[in-house]
């Protein structure tokens, strides 16, 4: 399909709303030679007894713009006078006859037209209109005001000379003022078809009645249908009343299919122009525009309505949503808002992905989403719910096509911005992130800036703390991206994030842990390495990283694993640097150890500690630093809600076990603490040592966890 050229005017009649084209060169479907037709006949027409002229089609189909491109031709002719006449300023049969005389006379006394050669003519038919609208009534109302005036303030000459000739004779007058006129006056009256009945009614026996002055031509505008309804009241037939009216009717064409498309299109990208595009997948974009979004569209009014809302959602959401998604939901909501209502209120059914096991376990919530898509593919056009779950919510396949996806599918509909992961459906709907959720800005920031070892950093370190979790759990999909020869900076600058997950677990069911947002990803990128380069780079990591925790965990991403992943160093690597983080541990002194992440947990699953050898197993664990760090480390919440209640009860353990482990007995354990309780003053008791110590005492009373 060739493209549709705009002008700037064209481009901008687009995000013009529900207004209608005021001139050719905002004509976006090629309407100009039918309006020149149609000012040719009204031109050529016999009009020695007047004439109705009729442009009808559908609300939305541009008769109001053929009816503007048409009145522009006109005005153009020396011979023609165009006077629009605006029904919605009258209300009732008589004031719409006076109205309408006295606007006929205001217009045609104007100046503006400028042509000489109908000056002398309408100035002298003004005047016989003025005292014609005159005599209909001597009381005048003045339209939108509601003030009433007498005639009598006119002058009395005036009163007296329009009372002195019969209404008849008037007419009479007009006729033949008409006659002798070198040219014919051309009455405009659009928008009848959004009238009340009775004013379709009042304006039809008005333009009835008076459509027989010569050489004036009505060019009537409306919707056929609604004007045959109102005028088929009270047992007429309203198509017949109609035809004994109008002369000629010209029906405005629909727009061709490949008009529209070009024109929705075109919209489309201007609206567009300024987005920053977010999502590596905008090929998508065909696929969406053609299979979800052309098929809305049947009207340039549709297609200006969806435009002017699209400008002002890109702005607000482009940030944050892939821009294939954001075109076509905003061109459900405007043009299947009942859809879209379904789509907001049913975010989990068009998003969740499930397991296969679910199928056979969770068979009702499978029947449940499944209605929710049939209703949503119910509410669109033929093919459109289809295309829309495949292209956009392709989670719901699981549904309509028997296709599943999992948490890699979430990843990277999450890493595209696209409205297929529940984060990013929620924000264009509420245009908020939930809590703790990283703005894309934020995540954009660490992976550009990831071939710059500093840069990284510093991009990771302007991130706050609430965001960073999910920051890397985005980051993690971009991991293939990244330079190989970056790969280990990047891993450092992972590792050396730990300290700033808190130690706290985040609820009942943080299993992993919050650091694993950091882990994963570097995990990932270690998989990425050449196997003959793998114990170079690990071991330039290792020592990189000054933790003894980080460390730990690095080796555990690296080396021997009990799942299928496999192995990522060698196992001589992994001996040589595990009795490396052994032998350090055992001799590192009280500051390197005092406020190291999770000290119990490196100390006992680096050292083979053994709770009867009667022995410390590592030379700093009497300092009260330390102590503090190991009970701090070794306290867990334990949380429990009883079946049917939101109320979670937590309960304080210790690691028991691994406490005394480390201290090779509980009589040494408890000398520590001891010393460790000598040595605080209240002000240096942090809320967690504090409740670490609390139930330190009360482990050393014998007592255990019921499940114990």
């Amino acid at each position: 399909m060739a493209d549709l050229a705009l002008s700037g005017d064209g481009q901008s009649a687009l995000f013009a709303g529900d207004d209608p084209i005021l001139a050719s060169g905002e004509d976006l479907l090629n309407r100009s030679r039918l309006a020149v037709a149609i000012a040719d006949e009204v031109q050529q027409m016999n009009a020695e007894r007047g004439a109705v002229v009729a442009i009808t089609g559908r609300w939305g189909t541009g008769k109001t713009s053929l009816l503007n491109l048409t009145a522009n031709i006109l005005r153009e002719q020396e011979s023609i006078h165009v006077i629009e006449f605006n029904p919605w300023f009258f209300s009732g049969t008589d004031q719409l006859i006076r109205f309408f005389f006295d606007e006929m006379t205001r217009q045609l006394r104007s100046e503006r037209s400028g042509k000489k050669r109908l000056k002398d003519a309408t100035a002298n038919i003004a005047e016989k209109f003025s005292k014609y609208s005159t005599s209909l009534s001597p009381v005048k109302f003045i339209p939108g005001v509601g003030q009433v005036f007498d005639a009598v303030q006119k002058t009395a000459e005036g009163v007296s000379q329009a009372l002195a000739t019969s209404v008849h004779e008037q007419r009479i007058e007009i006729s033949e003022a008409l006659t002798q006129m070198d040219g014919r006056i051309i009455v405009l009256i659009d928008d009848i078809d959004r009238l009340t009945r009775q004013e379709i009614r009042d304006l039809f026996r008005l333009v009835r009645l008076n459509g027989s002055f010569p050489n004036v031509v009505y060019l009537l505008c409306f919707d056929r249908q609604v004007v045959e309804i109102a005028l088929g009241e009270d047992g007429l037939n309203g198509a017949a009343y109609l035809e004994k009216i109008v002369k000629t009717s010209i029906e405005v064409p629909p727009a061709a299919d490949e008009a529209l498309a070009s024109v929705l299109r075109v919209g489309v990208t201007a609206a567009l122009a300024d987005a920053k595009i977010t999502a590596p997948d905008e090929s998508r974009f065909p696929d969406v525009f053609w299979q979800v979004v052309r098929p809305l569209f049947s009207t340039v009014r549709d297609v200006k309505r969806f435009l002017s809302s699209l400008s002002l959602t890109v702005r607000s959401a482009a940030d944050e949503v892939a821009l294939p998604d954001l075109v076509a939901l905003e061109a459900i909501r405007v043009m299947r808002p009942d859809a879209h209502d379904l789509i907001a209120q049913n975010v989990r059914a068009l998003t969740a992905v499930y397991s296969w096991q679910v199928e056979t376990r969770n068979q009702g919530i499978l029947a449940v989403d499944a209605e929710v898509v049939t209703a949503l593919q119910g509410k669109l056009p033929d093919g459109v719910g289809m295309s829309l779950i495949r292209y956009v919510f392709p989670a719901a396949q699981a549904h309509t096509e028997n296709t599943w996806h999992g948490n890699d599918s979430l990843q990277a509909w999450r890493r595209d911005r696209r409205v297929a992961h529940a984060t990013v459906l929620k924000y264009y709907l509420h245009r908020e992130l939930p809590s703790g959720a990283a703005p894309s800005s934020e995540v954009d920031s660490i992976v550009y800036s990831s071939g710059d070892e500093q840069a990284f950093r510093d991009a990771l370190a302007a991130i706050p703390d609430v965001h960073l979790e999910d920051a890397l759990d985005c980051f993690l999909s971009h991991v293939e991206v990244i330079d190989s020869s970056r790969i280990p900076s990047v891993v450092c600058a992972l590792l050396d994030l730990l300290p700033r997950f808190s130690e706290e677990e985040s609820g009942m069911y943080d299993i992993a842990g919050r650091d694993y947002t950091a882990l994963r990803p570097s995990r990932k990128l270690m998989q990425r390495v050449e196997p003959a380069s793998a114990d170079s780079v690990a071991r330039t990591v290792y020592q990189a990283t000054d933790s003894a925790y980080a460390r730990l965990r690095f080796l555990s991403l690296v080396g021997e694993r009990k799942n299928s992943e496999g192995q990522i160093i060698s196992p001589e690597l992994e001996v040589e640097l595990r009795a490396d983080l052994r032998e350090f541990l055992k001799s590192a002194p009280a500051e390197a150890l005092s406020t190291e992440r999770e000290l119990l947990r490196t100390v006992v699953q680096a050292i083979n500690c053994d709770a009867n050898s009667g022995e410390i197993a590592i030379a700093s664990a009497n300092s009260p630093n330390v102590t503090a760090r190991l009970l701090e480390t070794a306290l867990s919440p334990s949380r429990s809600n009883t079946l049917g209640s939101v109320v979670v009860n937590s309960e304080d353990r210790l690691a028991w076990d691994s406490l005394i482990s480390v201290y090779g007995g509980e009589s040494l354990l408890t000398s520590a603490v001891e010393h460790l309780k000598e040595s605080l003053t209240d002000q240096e008791i942090s809320p967690r040592l504090r409740r670490a110590i609390v139930a330190f005492d009360l482990y050393a009373t014998g007592w255990r966890p019921s499940d114990f």
